[in-house]
């Protein structure tokens, strides 16, 4: 048998039976005026006084520690030299300044230089300027490539970076040494996934967000948009209370530690209705990650009004299946969706050993699921298949197809949570005379199997399966599977 047809048989059975050397880095800064040295008081040209300047800038250093990203908020500095009439708040210039003796009270060398001169992020130039509408400041972003630098490079003041040996620096007409700066310090890096697991209402949430990093204690504090309502936020990081409105809501939580360097994440958490039927839900038989597999899920709300969802997963034996998903938590995938509005998921692909089971997806209303198989075999192009969520039945009709070199791996689900359930099949060959045979799965149970592997009567063969049980508990669905590594769904039909 040809190589490639041996590794789809082989991927056949996986479906239904740090690369580098550091993470990503983040860091932040706090600049004020009084951590410029010496501390500036800003004042008008006329000499009266005039607001003090401000902000915060974030960091990313990729990664292979190749190349850093950046963003800042500035308060109070002019940005286009006409948000004010004084002139002594006009920005002329902002640089990154480190050295191996720099430090609160010591100045350093520019290594860096983003806006005036010295102009350093020109290789390429990635500087995004957005001067506030309203009010006077802005936003200034940009990347500090491998070769870009002020007669250095990022390698060389990657020691200084790391070990807090730099700070920026914003330049104004009144203060060109520099009117505000912060200190670059490593950031405690938020390790809560973006997706919170769902809450319900009524009923008493609480979820602890977690951080690595940075000297503690740590400060957790809301930044923007808006907590489910019933929920807050504790400053040590626990969100917690009585949900008391159906939906999803969307916020960013910042964490300080005592050093002020700080991280920013935006968080998702759905409030779901006190009850979902899974009696009625939709039903996905095969679901699986790992193995060069992952299943994205695409769920659509066919009503005119907003519709919550939620997905439950389930293992071989029953159990309740910890499905990964990516940006979120392994096993729950939940959501409200606005009239006609789709979300999308995926699991992780990363699963070792492989994860394998079915779905059930509750909903308030009318919704479209879809699971969508991908597959990256070595050597071979992507492949993909769709499979719709469907009710469970007691008859269901499945054709096959193992002729031509064609493989058809099936997989069955008992959605019964209680109950055995004994399946009768029968398999209809094109040519040929029925075979009878019957397997037995335990509640919420799953199988799934190499049809001429499991029952010889099939092999070279193509026709179909008849699943007959006495409860309608029954979710149905075939993988074709072609010589050139391709697969295709074979619908099941009550």
């Amino acid at each position: 048998m040809l190589r490639l047809h041996a590794c789809l048989i082989v991927t056949l059975v996986v479906l239904m039976a740090g690369a580098s050397a550091y993470a990503q880095t983040a860091l932040s800064a706090s600049l004020t005026n009084s951590q410029e040295n010496p501390p500036t008081n800003p004042t008008l040209s006329t000499g009266g006084a005039r607001p003090a300047s401000f902000g915060t800038a974030t960091f990313t250093l990729n990664s292979t520690m190749t190349a850093m990203t950046f963003s800042a908020t500035i308060f109070n500095i002019d940005f286009t030299g006409s948000q004010t009439p004084d002139p002594n708040d006009d920005l002329i210039a902002a640089h990154i300044h480190a050295g191996p003796a720099v430090s609160p009270t010591t100045n350093g060398g520019v290594v860096w230089g983003f806006f005036g001169s010295p102009f350093n992020d020109n290789n390429p130039n990635d500087v995004v300027m957005t001067p506030f509408t309203n009010g006077v400041g802005g936003t200034i972003s940009g990347k500090w490539d491998a070769p870009e630098g002020n007669g250095t490079n990022l390698a060389a003041q990657l020691p200084n970076i790391l070990a807090g040996r730099s700070y920026i620096n914003f330049h104004t007409k009144q203060f060109g040494g520099g009117e505000i700066r912060g200190m670059i310090s490593l950031a405690p890096g938020i390790s809560t996934g973006a997706t919170l697991p769902a809450g319900t209402v009524g009923v008493a949430y609480s979820q602890t967000l977690t951080a690595s990093g940075g000297t503690t204690p740590l400060t957790w504090t809301v930044t923007s948009g808006t907590l489910p309502a019933g929920l807050s936020l504790s400053s040590a990081g626990v969100l917690s209370g009585t949900p008391t409105i159906v939906g999803t809501s969307s916020f960013t939580v910042k964490v300080t530690d005592t050093t002020s360097a700080f991280s920013n994440q935006t968080f998702s958490l759905t409030i779901l209705p006190t009850t979902l039927n899974f009696t009625s839900a939709l039903r996905i038989p095969q679901v699986v990650d790992g193995g060069n597999f992952v299943t994205q899920f695409a769920i659509v709300n066919l009503d005119q009004t907003q519709v919550s969802f939620q997905f439950k997963f389930w293992g071989d034996s029953g159990s309740a299946l910890s499905l990964p998903m990516q940006n979120g938590v392994p096993g729950n995938l939940a959501g409200t969706l606005a009239p006609g509005a789709t979300a999308f998921a995926q699991t992780t692909g990363a699963s070792s050993p492989l994860l394998q089971g079915w779905a059930e997806v509750a909903s308030t209303g009318r919704i479209g699921v879809l699971g969508i198989f991908r597959v990256s075999t070595p050597g071979a192009s992507d492949s993909e298949a769709t499979v719709v969520g469907t009710q469970s039945g007691s008859n269901v009709l499945l054709p096959f197809d193992n002729t031509q070199g064609f493989v058809t791996g099936v997989a069955v689900s008992n959605t019964n949570p209680t109950q055995t359930l004994n399946i009768f099949l029968t398999f209809t060959p094109e040519n040929g005379a029925p075979t009878n045979a019957s397997l037995t799965l335990p509640a919420h149970g799953h199988t799934a199997f190499v049809l001429p592997t499991a029952y010889a009567v099939t092999a070279g063969a193509r026709g179909s399966i008849r699943f007959a049980a006495s409860s309608s508990d029954l979710a149905v669905v075939g993988l074709r599977f072609s010589p050139k590594n391709s697969f295709t769904l074979l619908g099941s039909f009550q």
